[in-house]
């Protein structure tokens, strides 16, 4: 059992391995939160990512998307949501294969064939993230003098991502705030940059 393992054991009583398309993944409920379920890169965190100097200290990582509230495990494993699947797998073997590196506030986009985020819906684009609602059960731990830190993927809009490519993270996540969006993934939310009289007026 790796140390990851016994973390997640320890620290959530509902974890289990789940393996898609060759990959496998950690999955666990937090048991704090109601219907808080997780999806979590397994193994990541014994890569060293080569990160910029003003980041040293945060090589190590474990990648997680936290499933809408309306999602079940079994939802989880129909075919349309494979995406999921693939997403974390990809932003993975891109990390170690590229030696690239992640922070909080990197964005990317994923061309999935065969795979829609939210059934083809707008969210196109992906935001790295700190845990926000998680914040309290994913803190960093230390082990063996390295610190593994948990980073969140949030689906975005493509207006979303054009606005914090234009004025950065910090108004981004400004943005997030102020309309309470977290790392929590909705299929049904709409976009940030959507004008005030846009949303009292859904079309």
């Amino acid at each position: 059992m790796t140390y990851m393992d016994e973390f997640l054991t320890k620290s959530f009583k509902k974890f289990k391995k789940l393996e898609r398309n060759g990959e496998v993944l950690n999955y666990f409920e937090v048991p704090e939160i109601r219907d808080c379920r997780v999806l979590m890169t397994n193994g990541l965190s014994e890569h060293k990512m080569k990160v910029h100097p003003k980041h040293e200290g945060e090589e190590f990582i474990e990648l997680f998307m936290f499933l809408p509230s309306y999602w079940d495990e079994s939802e989880l494993m129909e075919s349309k949501n494979d995406w999921v699947f693939t997403c974390l797998s990809k932003a993975k073997n891109h990390l170690i294969n590229n030696n690239s590196w992640f922070c909080h506030g990197h964005t990317f986009s994923l061309n999935i064939e065969g795979a829609s985020i939210f059934h083809g819906l707008e969210q196109t684009d992906y935001i790295i993230s700190n845990p926000i609602e998680l914040e309290e059960f994913l803190k960093p731990v230390e082990r063996n003098n390295r610190v593994i830190r948990f980073l969140a993927i949030i689906p975005i809009y493509k207006n979303e991502m054009q606005y914090k490519e234009a004025r950065g993270t910090f108004k981004m996540f400004e943005k997030f705030s102020q309309y309470r969006v977290t790392e929590k993934m909705d299929g049904y939310r709409e976009s940030v940059m959507k004008s005030r009289w846009s949303r009292l007026f859904k079309r």
